[in-house]
């Protein structure tokens, strides 16, 4: 009798042991995810960037000196001094998509991963005249300069520069004219040159009053902290 069932015998034992095998795999999966190790690296890297992010703008603070903050994560312009935020403005990227700011984010930290750059330069396209701004008033005192010099015109596109090819421009919706319109062809031209040979180049929207604020406040040296997004 046992030698003619012996094959079932075996077979029901394999199956026991093949169910028990896999029980055993479905609790260790439950108790250990497999992207729990993703996800601990995934959260260790933000925690290493908040901590290089508060330290860099401790020195910042420490300064005395006003700075301003690309905060790519929630899509804001700030002019702080001393920690104090002087002036904030919500931004809007138009012609530009998530790659290029990947981009700019990658080319603004550079190998050694910094998080600060000095500004190099600015230029302004097209502008139509403003009447004074009592924000611009505001903000002057705390950029060091005086309120008349950055009372001229509202921008409807400029451009600020640092090294490396950044290039960081900003539109707004008003009608302007040509500031100086053989040196704005030499810049676009410059552009066209350098855009092959990597250059990373993010647009924004803004209001008028907003832009206005940015490009009087913005002087060549101005420290740049860049927040970058979660």
């Amino acid at each position: 009798m046992f030698h003619k069932y012996k094959w079932l015998i075996l077979l029901l034992c394999g199956f026991l042991i093949l169910t028990a095998l896999s029980v055993c795999k479905k609790k260790q999966s439950v108790a250990v995810p497999p992207n729990h190790r993703v996800n601990n690296s995934g959260d260790r890297e933000k925690t290493e960037l908040q901590y290089r992010l508060i330290q860099t703008e401790l020195l910042l603070v420490k300064s005395n000196e006003p700075y301003l903050v690309i905060d790519l994560d929630k899509n804001r312009l700030q002019l702080k001094l001393k920690g104090a935020v002087v002036w904030s403005q919500l931004i809007q990227f138009l012609e530009t998509d998530s790659q290029e700011v990947r981009d700019f984010v990658q080319r603004f930290e550079g190998e050694k991963k910094e998080l600060v750059r000095p500004l190099s330069d600015k230029f302004l396209f097209t502008a139509q005249k403003k009447t004074p701004d009592s924000i611009l008033t505001i903000v002057s005192e705390a950029v060091k300069t005086k309120p008349e010099l950055m009372q001229r015109d509202v921008p409807e596109r400029f451009q600020l520069f640092w090294n490396s090819n950044l290039i960081l421009e900003v539109r707004t919706e008003i009608m302007g004219k040509p500031k100086e319109k053989l040196k704005g062809t030499i810049v676009e031209v410059r552009h066209a040159i350098q855009r092959p040979f990597g250059e990373a180049h993010i647009i924004l929207k803004m209001t008028p009053e907003g832009a206005l604020t940015l490009y009087r406040s913005a002087q060549p040296g101005l420290l740049t902290l860049i927040s970058l997004p979660n």
